[in-house]
């Protein structure tokens, strides 16, 4: 693993799209260190005056072991030549983080046109274009693949599709799905990259597949299936199917959605996530929630507990029948990211997990 030393506000800023990966603005960054290694980074709101506590807690809650962070401010307007916004209640965070005993190494804000540093009386600041010319802190270390975030979109021509499969289901074709709902789930998943192609040289429409699994995911069983079908694959949804069918959900099942135990595979995890957003997107508005929440948790298993709480948020809003929407909330605020990205750390400049 290459260790990566970055000794100006600068270089770190030029590091951050590997060490964070794209970041929303407005948000809060924190980078946490311990004796001198990274861990995995946050995204939280900035804070306002009555948020600078709850902030400053979920840090510390969210950099467990940690001696020392670096916070940036990632803000949507650009800076020009105003005092950097914020001050205020980015030294409450700062404030706070220090009296716990987690030292502040850097506190800076990132805008469209300008950097800037919160150290300096004067704003100390500079055009956003002079990161571009810096030598490259970590040389040969990529930037890690971008993600989907909240699903969003109505009215496109895969959209128009499955809205139009969903109405034309038969009890048949929906009853066959339940009958093996991990091949049906899958089928739907294998298809999604292919929702504005339409039917194959097989004649199998990947819109009616996604049809199928939207019908599925009504269920809250099928929708546990689902979900453990992405994080863990077909061998631990098949058990957990026997479990079901026998009327006995798993410890085992259940503690997964908590985000504990071994860290799942990454590759098929991003995967799936990409998938099942194109599902969810195609998805008609008024039954989007119960995709919202699967794509939620995948979310909050690559650690990026911002964007899985607001699919909550949204699903909630969709359907306030729906149980596990708040119950994806209460874990994304209870735990903030599963153990497996909490508990992992990294070198500065490896290629770490997305943790928001």
């Amino acid at each position: 693993m290459e260790t990566v030393k970055i000794r100006t506000p600068q270089s770190l800023l030029r590091m951050l799209p590997r060490l964070v990966g794209p970041v929303e603005a407005p948000s809060l960054v924190a980078l946490p260190f311990s004796r001198g290694r990274s861990g995995m980074p946050m995204a939280l709101d900035l804070p306002d005056r009555r948020s600078a506590a709850p902030i400053a807690q979920a840090v510390r809650r969210g950099a467990r072991g940690a001696d020392a962070v670096v916070l940036v401010a990632c803000l949507e307007q650009p800076l020009g030549a105003r005092p950097l916004p914020h001050a205020d209640e980015l030294g409450r965070v700062a404030r706070r983080l220090e009296r716990s005993g987690m030292r502040v190494l850097e506190l800076l804000a990132l805008a469209p046109d300008a950097w800037g540093d919160y150290s300096s009386p004067a704003g100390a600041r500079g055009p956003l274009a002079e990161l571009e010319l810096l030598d490259d802190p970590a040389p040969g270390v990529p930037e890690p693949p971008s993600l989907p975030g909240v699903p969003e979109g109505r009215g496109s021509a895969a959209a128009l599709e499955v809205a139009a499969w969903l109405g034309e289901l038969l009890d048949g074709d929906v009853a066959a799905a339940r009958d093996d709902p991990i091949a049906a789930l899958e089928l739907a998943v294998s298809l999604a990259d292919r929702l504005d192609v339409g039917p194959g040289v097989l004649g199998v429409d990947p819109a009616k597949a996604a049809a199928l699994a939207i019908a599925l995911v009504v269920s809250p069983a099928q929708r546990d299936l689902a979900i453990e079908l992405a994080i863990d694959g077909t061998a631990a949804a098949e058990r957990t199917l026997d479990a079901i069918e026998g009327d006995a959900a798993t410890e085992a099942a259940a503690n997964r959605f908590l985000g504990v135990g071994p860290a799942p595979d990454a590759d098929r995890l991003r995967d799936r996530l990409r998938r099942w957003t194109a599902i969810a997107e195609a998805t008609p508005l008024e039954l989007r929630a119960p995709l919202l929440v699967i794509v939620g948790f995948l979310h909050f298993f690559l650690g990026r507990g911002r964007t899985a709480g607001r699919c909550a948020e949204l699903a909630m809003a969709i359907d306030p029948t729906l149980t596990m929407a708040p119950l994806l909330r209460d874990i994304v605020d209870a735990k903030g990211a599963p153990d497996w990205v909490l508990g992992t750390g990294e070198e500065v400049g490896a290629h770490p997990a997305t943790r928001e």
